[in-house]
């Protein structure tokens, strides 16, 4: 037991390098750079004015210095120019016919045209074709589609309720 508390006491006293103690290294970490500049977000005192922290006088009986007078700047503030207002977006024909029939004019496709989506009344209804809803009867869910038209490739019943693949891009 003794011998493990003398080689314990042993290796406590070792130090990597030789006994050298390690120094900082004076050249930048090449991971994280130069070490972080900390600065003030307040504004730099001006040139002349006096500083926050006054010498104690050595007279106390002396005159309270007297406030310096803020001078104007030679250059005033930089005015900011007025907020121009976008004039109103002119609609296209297509795009006035499908808001006012309750659409919404979109980006829709992979080709990235515009299209009146419209959302269907019906949507999530049980469906067994067709005609059971306001837009497409999806064969997958067989419910009605929530918007038309369905972009992509879908599987739809038809009128007669035959299944078939309807692509739209």
């Amino acid at each position: 037991m003794r011998i493990f508390l003398v080689l314990a006491l042993v290796l406590a006293g070792c130090t990597l390098g030789g006994g050298k103690l390690a120094k900082p290294s004076d050249t930048a970490n090449p991971i994280t750079g130069d070490p972080i500049a900390v600065t003030s977000l307040d504004a730099p005192a001006a040139v002349g004015a006096p500083s926050a922290t006054k010498p104690a006088a050595a007279n106390p009986a002396s005159e309270p210095p007297k406030p310096v007078a803020a001078t104007p700047s030679a250059d005033p503030a930089p005015t900011v120019p007025p907020v121009v207002e976008e004039p109103p977006r002119v609609l296209a024909p297509e795009e006035l016919a499908c808001v006012k029939t309750g659409g919404q004019w979109t980006v829709a496709g992979k080709a990235g045209g515009m299209s009146c989506v419209r959302r269907m009344r019906d949507a999530g209804k049980s469906c067994r074709k067709k005609s059971d809803c306001e837009g497409d009867c999806l064969a997958r869910s067989n419910s009605c589609a929530p918007i038309a038209p369905l972009f992509g490739c879908n599987d739809i019943l038809q009128d007669n309720g035959v299944m078939v693949t309807l692509c739209i891009d």
